[in-house]
């Protein structure tokens, strides 16, 4: 009995900080919402130094290969989970490591050009495929941030799940230092251990920015430091004062509510888990 008080004060205790966390965060949420909502969209051509809105689509020669689909993107991320089962027999998946790769690219309307570099931008990108180690061929998913379309893919040439092992054994192995051409970034979540059941079952899903694709980027305009024309003077980056860079393939009205909607849940769930929790701490501590 006192052991399962304890576990419920642990618990309760972890709850009210996960609250917490998502009260806050919420916030953060609802001021990217603000700033976006502030931020019109304009035509690539007439875009100025600072925060800017733009939407077109992406065009480039430089590109590289996505490492579950094979696919020619721009960019690829790859969320890496790894099955796990606690003493009681209960599975669940745990992040594990995230790799994103990519190089810069063009977004390109019916006014103009302006290059990206999409190091640290937020991505709210479509899945192109989930892939479980064990699970045989992959499958079309729905959007980063919850529901949306799938987005279809040519079938293969997916990779086999000896190459998906390898792939994360690498990921594992590797320093995470970052390539200065290709905006190479490994970052680690958790630890990865490639013997026994650990190493049994993994779950990779990945989101590209694909050629020819519309996608709907706010970020911040410089001067490019190395234009190839004089069409080629800007440059989308992460800025250094205002740090909102978000790259989508949702509409303008599309993203406004979609962070609408989830600094609303962020706010009023994380108030409502961290309220509960907190009574039950200070019941079971004869407080309340």
């Amino acid at each position: 009995m006192a052991s399962d008080d304890g576990h419920l004060i642990l618990y309760s205790a972890l709850g009210f900080g996960a609250g917490l966390y998502c009260f806050f965060q919420g916030f953060r949420e609802y001021r990217k919402y603000r700033v976006l909502a502030d931020t019109p969209e304009m035509p690539i051509r007439s875009i100025a130094m600072g925060l800017v809105e733009v939407h077109g689509k992406a065009q480039g020669e430089q590109l590289v290969t996505s490492p579950v689909t094979k696919t020619p993107s721009f960019l690829y991320k790859v969320d890496i989970e790894r099955w796990k089962t606690d003493s009681k027999g209960r599975g669940s998946w745990q992040d594990c490591k995230t790799d994103i790769n990519g190089v810069t690219f063009y977004l390109q309307d019916g006014t103009g050009k302006v290059l990206v570099n999409a190091h640290g931008a937020e991505l709210d990108l479509i899945r192109t495929v989930r892939r479980e180690t064990g699970g045989g061929a992959g499958r079309g998913l729905g959007a980063l941030f919850g529901g949306g379309r799938d987005l279809r893919l040519p079938s293969g040439p997916y990779v086999t799940d000896g190459e998906l092992i390898e792939y994360v054994a690498q990921l594992g192995a590797s320093s995470g230092a970052a390539l200065p051409d290709t905006l190479k970034q490994l970052v680690g979540v958790g630890s990865l251990r490639f013997g026994g059941s650990s190493a049994r079952r993994y779950r990779l899903t990945e989101y590209c920015i694909l050629p020819d694709h519309w996608y709907d980027v706010t970020g911040t305009c410089v001067e490019n430091p190395q234009p190839k024309d004089a069409d080629d003077r800007n440059l989308l980056v992460k800025g250094q004062n205002e740090p909102t860079f978000l790259i989508s393939w949702r509409s303008e009205k599309g993203i406004e509510g979609t962070l609408r909607k989830r600094a609303a849940l962020y706010v009023f769930g994380g108030a409502g888990l961290a309220i509960v929790c907190l009574a039950i701490l200070l019941a079971r501590c004869g407080m309340f």
